[in-house]
């Protein structure tokens, strides 16, 4: 009598089970019905929301992926950070069935203009122009090889450190290793030279840009050279 008690109840327990398990798998397998975009910081430039749905449309069939299927949704986010102008993707699934991505996009440092234009950001990616967004950063006319992208970067980073820079530095050259600068409030060249003694030679254009703005008139030089120690030699 016992024993069929027991069974009963391993029956039930058993039908119970099932129950769960099965509904459980019914939740997993139920699919998307809405989906939404985000992004890092309300930051987007290169990117808005329908170009992002366009690119899940592309390559993702969404309408057939499950709200627990994490393999999908991992593909999602590997997918999108090939394109060059993501940093970083996130995807998640709410228990509503709503997708949301989460776009990080990269931030140029620097815009390379010769044979091929494009943007660069601090990994050295490659960042391809916009037609809709042109980013406020130095310009660089060149054709840069990859090594020297890289040391364009360092530049670049010193530049963004010091605020004088920062707001002044439009353009950048490299000609027989030597830089040149175009600054913004002021009409001379600036031969820079290596990158080495960086700080020294801010410091002595900092104070010859100080000097001239407490002049009433600027004199008309078209060339300014910080590459020697101690000196700033000035040229018509």
């Amino acid at each position: 009598m016992k024993l069929y008690k027991y069974l009963g109840l391993f029956s039930v327990l058993s039908l119970l089970l099932g129950l769960i398990l099965f509904s459980q798998w019914k939740y997993d397998q139920r699919k998307i019905e809405r989906l939404e975009v985000t992004f890092a910081n309300y930051k987007h430039n290169f990117l808005n929301v329908e170009m992002v749905d366009k690119l899940l449309i592309q390559n993702q069939p969404l309408a057939h992926i499950g709200v627990k299927d994490t393999l999908a949704l991992s593909s999602i986010e590997a997918e999108l950070e090939t394109y060059d102008v993501i940093l970083n993707a996130e995807v998640f699934m709410s228990t509503a069935k709503q997708l949301t991505i989460r776009v990080e996009e990269r931030t140029p440092l620097l815009r390379i203009i010769g044979n091929e234009s494009f943007y660069v950001d601090i990994d050295a990616v490659k960042i391809p122009l916009s037609d809709h967004f042109s980013a406020h950063v130095p310009l660089f006319f060149g054709n840069p090889r990859d090594e020297k992208i890289e040391e364009l970067i360092v530049l670049i980073q010193k530049v963004n450190k010091d605020e004088f820079l920062k707001g002044q530095i439009i353009e950048i050259e490299n000609k027989n290793s030597k830089y040149f600068f175009k600054m913004r409030s002021y009409g001379f060249l600036v031969e820079w030279g290596s990158l080495g003694s960086f700080d020294q030679k801010l410091v002595k254009l900092k104070t010859f840009c100080k000097y001239l703005d407490s002049m009433e008139e600027h004199p008309n030089f078209t060339k300014i050279n910080l590459k020697y120690n101690q000196q700033v030699i000035a040229s018509s």
